[in-house]
């Protein structure tokens, strides 16, 4: 792929993900799209075949951007408090970037559950809970860890996933980004006071 064509198709998916972002998978034409971008329909179907086709690239992206390095994190070598400390600014930091992340991928993974297997889940969970019967023998611990790192990761995501109706209930004076960077530590608390009830 020559580096024009490279550039075309970049264009055509950062333009993509921002209209997935946005209005999702039925939300979304592809002429609206090709508008967007500032191409012909026909140059959009040369790289993406279809929508779907696109919005799986799409997709498969998304969710890696959202656990991405979190999974490298639970299975390092780390004490569980700086694994999980990390994982909050991994999440909190991606998030900022990418607020419409976790509604995007939550709303599409419900419109449409095969959506899971396409993005590579049904990989994260085995090498995960590979990772933690490793370290962690009985049954029980195993739960409690799994509830660890749901109840961590939900404390990150919700916010960002509730932004509209958060920032509607924040006292006039308070926005929503500074909001967020005192929560940040505020998570980091919740997760050392849980690990110190395990």
């Amino acid at each position: 792929m020559g580096k024009k064509s490279e550039i075309t198709r970049a264009k055509l998916i950062e333009t993509a993900r921002a209209l997935f972002l946005e209005k999702g998978f039925d939300g979304l034409k592809m002429q609206e799209l090709a508008d967007k971008a500032g191409m012909n329909k026909g140059l959009l179907h040369y790289y993406f075949k279809t929508k779907d086709v696109l919005f799986q690239a799409i997709f498969k992206e998304a969710m890696q951007n959202l656990f991405g390095g979190v999974v490298k994190e639970l299975v390092s070598n780390h004490p569980l408090e700086a694994k999980m400390h990390t994982i909050v600014d991994l999440y909190f930091d991606k998030l900022k970037a990418n607020p419409g992340l976790p509604l995007f991928v939550l709303s599409e993974v419900h419109r449409n559950p095969s959506l899971k297997s396409l993005v590579g889940i049904t990989d994260i969970i085995p090498i995960l809970m590979g990772a933690v019967t490793t370290r962690i023998t009985q049954k029980e611990e195993r739960e409690q860890f799994l509830n660890l790192v749901l109840s961590v990761v939900s404390l990150c995501v919700f916010p960002f996933a509730a932004q509209p109706l958060i920032s509607k209930i924040l006292p006039g004076s308070v926005k929503f980004e500074d909001f967020i960077e005192k929560r940040r530590n505020y998570v980091k608390k919740i997760a050392t006071h849980l690990i110190e009830e395990l």
